[in-house]
């Protein structure tokens, strides 16, 4: 196994990967009403998404709290979900939601890895639905791909330590449910303004997702940090002045960025503020993410 600067010099410019906790991620949908199901329940429009193609999304309760954050793959005659960071729930979820429709929900588990680098751009080939549940995004500027199978690939490159996949998700100020966000959180909170449709008809949750896009706005948000001083903890407290402005939700340590962290934080700091961190040190804040609403006058 290599380092985490090794590693992380081998996503920049070759490949590595790193072995996911087990967990069943995994649910696969048949049946001639799949697309109709998903389209009525879940944040994306997949009315048109043609085969071979993978879009984000989420699932919300009827309040607009987010209860699971996925990627959909579309096949010819199934749909594939990969779920973090549990599949069982949502799938329970979707059953509750199914009545009469003709759809098929099962859920499967498999060893799931990441590959990052190069090799991840290679092996999720834009336009190519997998069996084994393939598909490309990037971090940051460092293109990977979930894979869900039994066995290592040789194609792969070397093992990386788990802390790579961390170290380049928080740099990228990417957000893990049950991690950075959760139940009791509205995908634009989130930062997940960017998966949630407000063009297409009624799905669970839409309708406060509808208002706060067209009449409201959010208080608070998930944004990276930038740490100068002692590592701080998860969970640690951020101020501006005397006002408590947010908490800390993850921390790693970068090779290229120092120590790195992303946060809940209220919407009002500008990027670039200079936040204390409760137990010593400061953190750079850094930009409300993309679509983010907020009060104006």
């Amino acid at each position: 196994m290599l380092s985490l600067e090794d590693a992380y010099e081998a996503a920049l410019h070759g490949g590595v990967w790193v072995e996911r906790p087990a967990a069943c991620r995994l649910i696969r949908l048949t049946g001639p009403q799949r697309v109709w199901f998903l389209q009525n329940t879940i944040t994306a429009d997949v009315d048109d998404v043609p085969p071979g193609r993978w879009v984000e999304s989420c699932f919300l309760d009827p309040k607009g709290r987010v209860q699971a954050h996925f990627r959909v793959g579309f096949g010819d005659e199934e749909i594939w979900l990969d779920v973090a960071p549990d599949a069982e729930r949502l799938a329970l979820w979707f059953e509750t939601y199914r009545f009469r429709t003709k759809v098929e929900i099962e859920t499967h588990k498999r060893r799931s890895f990441t590959l990052l680098g190069p090799v991840a751009a290679a092996t999720a080939a834009d336009g190519e639905f997998r069996p084994e549940v393939t598909f490309g995004y990037e971090l940051g500027d460092v293109p990977a791909a979930d894979v869900h199978a039994d066995a290592l690939s040789e194609d792969w490159g070397p093992e990386g330590t788990p802390d790579l996949y961390e170290a380049l998700r928080v740099e990228a100020g990417v957000g893990s449910y049950g991690v950075d966000f959760g139940e009791r959180d509205l995908p634009q909170e989130a930062g997940l303004t960017r998966v949630v449709s407000v063009e297409k008809g009624c799905y669970v949750g839409q309708e406060t997702v509808a208002r706060i896009h067209f009449r409201g706005h959010v208080n608070r948000t998930l944004r990276r940090l930038s740490f100068d001083g002692a590592e701080p903890g998860v969970g640690a407290d951020l101020r501006l002045g005397e006002a408590n402005v947010g908490r800390v939700t993850s921390v790693a340590r970068s090779p290229r960025k120092g120590l790195v962290g992303l946060g809940m934080v209220r919407v009002e700091p500008p990027e670039g503020a200079q936040l204390e961190v409760d137990g010593g040190g400061t953190a750079g804040l850094g930009p409300l993410p993309q679509g983010t609403k907020i009060k104006t006058g």
